[in-house]
């Protein structure tokens, strides 16, 4: 299988110094970040929670190599830096100069290959992704290969967020680079696979190639993702416009490419194991109506990952998050070797 390793981006966002940057680099901007759907508080909003995701590594995935820890050079008081298996990664450690500052996670993620001692295979979690039960290896690479939902439809509406704007960005490269209907019919056993996909599945994946013939960047679902650092590395090589054009700007842009990139540019090489979405975890968005469901899932470890994703319309965040905060408590209470034993 081969080393694995973890990469996790986090921000405090109550960092006086780093507001006052982020703030700077607002007013010379030409978009209004604090209202725009792509740049809104919520995406850099501190939930608290980071302490757990350490726990749940401990107790779920006692198998990984090493976890990167990337930040603006911030780090919690609680964390233990003099564990072996953490490396912290300052953005000025690994992101090129002419990038920096950035409050893009975008520039972020697409910058991962340059951190020093980063294994081929690693899996990439935001702040907001937790594991709640124990998983192998091979939940997130198999036979080599990234696990991968694997979902032939067709793409969302361009135009109705920056969200769908950038998948469709993804889109556009990865249909370019590939001859997509012979890369998919060449990878027909993982495409159109009962076994792995389901049936009602593996028959809708048939017949969206023959009706479309191309390989949609939808969803991979909103939770972990793994990923291969030489597939960075040959988009920098053959793509280095759009990648370039990316890690330029200091916030997301409707111009960007995202992760998810990454995920098809494996999938148009055949370089991935095919899953359903619903194998891989569940994404909520929080708010009053759901919050009772999230903390059961929790609780109950309902799912093998979940992402508990912020909003700007939601107007009920530190109750929410209190009520969640007690759930991945009762679950996790006791610290990890991650944490200082004050």
């Amino acid at each position: 299988m081969g080393k694995i390793d973890f990469v996790i981006a986090w921000v405090d966002s109550s960092d006086s110094k780093w507001l006052t940057e982020k703030q700077k680099f607002e007013e010379k901007t030409d978009i209004y970040v604090g209202k725009d759907d792509a740049n809104a508080d919520c995406r850099y909003r501190n939930d608290g929670l980071l302490k757990y995701w350490f726990r749940s590594i401990e107790r779920f995935v006692p198998w990984v190599n090493k976890i990167h820890f990337v930040t603006c050079g911030q780090k919690p008081d609680w964390l233990n830096e003099n564990n072996t298996r953490i490396n912290l990664v300052n953005h000025e450690d690994y992101i090129p100069s002419k990038y920096l500052p950035t409050f893009c996670s975008r520039t972020i993620e697409l910058n991962f290959h340059r951190i020093s001692g980063l294994s081929e295979k690693f899996v990439y979690f935001n702040d907001d992704m937790f594991l709640l039960q124990p998983v192998k290896e091979d939940f997130f690479f198999k036979s080599g290969n990234p696990v991968l939902d694997t979902n032939l439809r067709y793409t969302n509406k361009v135009g109705y967020n920056n969200w769908s704007r950038v998948l469709f960005n993804d889109y556009c490269v990865v249909n370019k680079s590939f001859d997509i209907s012979n890369s998919i019919w060449n990878n027909r056993k993982k495409w159109f696979s009962v076994k792995d996909l389901g049936w009602k599945r593996a028959l809708i994946n048939f017949i969206c190639y023959l009706a479309n013939k191309t390989l949609p960047v939808s969803i991979y679902g909103h939770v972990a993702s793994p990923h291969l650092k030489s597939t960075l590395q040959e988009l920098w090589e053959k793509c280095p416009d759009i990648m370039e054009q990316t890690s330029m700007h200091k916030f997301r842009t409707d111009n960007q490419v995202n992760q998810w990139l990454l995920c098809a540019w494996n999938q148009a090489k055949g370089l991935f194991y095919p899953a359903r979405e619903v194998r891989l975890g569940r994404c909520y968005s929080i708010s009053p109506n759901n919050v009772e469901e999230i903390c059961n899932a929790i609780i109950n470890q309902s799912f093998p990952q979940i992402c508990i994703n912020d909003s700007k319309n939601n107007t009920t965040y530190d109750y929410c998050m209190e009520k969640i905060a007690k759930a991945f408590e009762s679950l996790f209470p006791d610290k990890s070797e991650f944490e200082k034993d004050f």
